[in-house]
Formats: C-alpha cells, structure tokens, sequence
C-alpha cells in the first residue's frame, strides 16, 4: 500500500503555497517570508504595544499624547540636540498616521521653563494631554568600541507611557512599560570612511524614532525598519 504525504493531499494551489514558504524559510532573513506571506495571505496588521497596553487606538480615537525624552549628560554633552530630534522626528511620523501629538516645540519650551519633567501630572494638565509618552535613553553610542573606524550604532532605554486621569487635577498613572534596545546596522558595523560619522548618527536616530513611533500604531511586519 502506497503511503501519500499530508503536502500531497492538498490542493494545488495550497501546495504550492506551502512549498514557496518553506523554501524562504530556509533563506537568510525574514523579508523573503514575509513577502510570501504577504502575497499569500495578506499582510494583516499587528497590534501595537500602545493598544495593547492602553486599549486605544491613536489613529482612530480623538486622544492626544504628548511625547518627552531624557538623556543623561554625557549623553547631551556629546549630542546636544537628540532629545528633539527623535521627539521631532517621532511626531513628524506619527503625523502621517493622523496621530495628534502635542507640538514638540512647546514641551521643550515648557521644559525650558520648569528644568524638569517632574511626575508629568503638570506638564499634562498645562497641555490637556490624553496620554504622556517619556523616553529615557539610557545609552547612546556610534563607535565600535577599541575600533575607532568602525561605525555601528547602540542605544538603550526604557519607555513608559502614562495615562493621565481626573479634571480638576489631573494625574498619570503607569499604563505600560518597555525597555528599547536598537542596533544598527543589526550585524555588521560599517567602516567610518564609507559614511561621514555625522551623517550616520542621523540615519541612527532616524532608526530609533522609527521603532518607537512604531510602538503607538497597529502597523503591518512589512513595515518594520531592518
């Protein structure tokens, strides 16, 4: 009696699916599989650490959420400017996905008056937020240490957003937490003289914000920076 395999068994077309996603499985990478999945199954959007933490949707409910970042000094020393720039850029992002976020340029100025962020409940009741976003960037290196003409960036830090409660006074309260760990390029730092060190912490910075605009939408595997 002749034994028929479970591939065998099913029709053509999802044959030939099954084979297509093994044989990208077996390739370096996940782009390849996500691609056939894609094309196969559509591309169904995953839901973000934010809603699932908060149960809101940014993009469809009438909320707003006012981002703020920490760095510590000898972080600031060496990147004076990279607290607004990755709230910049974060905005800039989420804008796009109709997100409404509190315009960046008046936290800063509101931070600038008060020199520091405090428990948040102010800086929320001054600015009628919905929900506060804090990045605490705990790290932040281009170089490749004892490699000098190495370029490969690391950043580490944790994320917390609150949600803030009450009318007449206003408080925020923890709704989830994250650590964040990025590295880019992921496996291979590239040499210094193939791009200014300039020019590289930007595209750094650009991949940071990326993942953590990331982390306030539904968005689809397709769509994350590699």
């Amino acid at each position: 009696m002749q034994l028929s395999s479970p591939v065998h068994n099913q029709p053509l077309s999802r044959r030939v699916i099954l084979l297509v996603l093994a044989a990208t499985m077996t390739l370096p990478g996940c782009s390849l599989a996500i691609m056939a999945g894609k094309l196969f199954f559509d591309d169904p959007k995953m839901k973000s650490p934010f809603r699932a933490g908060t149960g809101t949707d940014l993009t469809k409910e009438d909320k707003s959420i006012l981002i703020a970042c920490s760095a510590p000094h000898h972080i600031l020393t060496q990147h004076p400017g990279i607290r607004i720039d990755i709230v910049d850029k974060m905005s800039r992002m989420l804008a796009t996905r109709k997100v409404n976020v509190i315009p960046p340029d008046d936290v800063a100025a509101w931070f600038d008056d008060h020199g520091d962020w405090g428990d948040f409940s102010e800086l929320a009741d001054h600015f009628d937020a919905d929900f506060v976003m804090h990045i605490d960037l705990k790290s932040f290196a281009v170089i490749v240490p004892d490699s000098p003409h190495l370029l490969q960036g690391k950043a580490d830090g944790k994320i917390t957003v609150m949600e803030v409660t009450g009318t007449k006074k206003k408080k925020a309260s923890v709704a989830f937490e994250r650590t964040v760990n990025v590295m880019f390029p992921e496996i291979y730092p590239i040499p210094r003289e193939s791009r200014s060190e300039e020019m590289f912490t930007e595209n750094f910075i650009d991949r940071i914000s990326a993942q953590l605009a990331m982390m306030l939408y539904d968005h689809r595997p397709s769509e994350e920076v590699n």
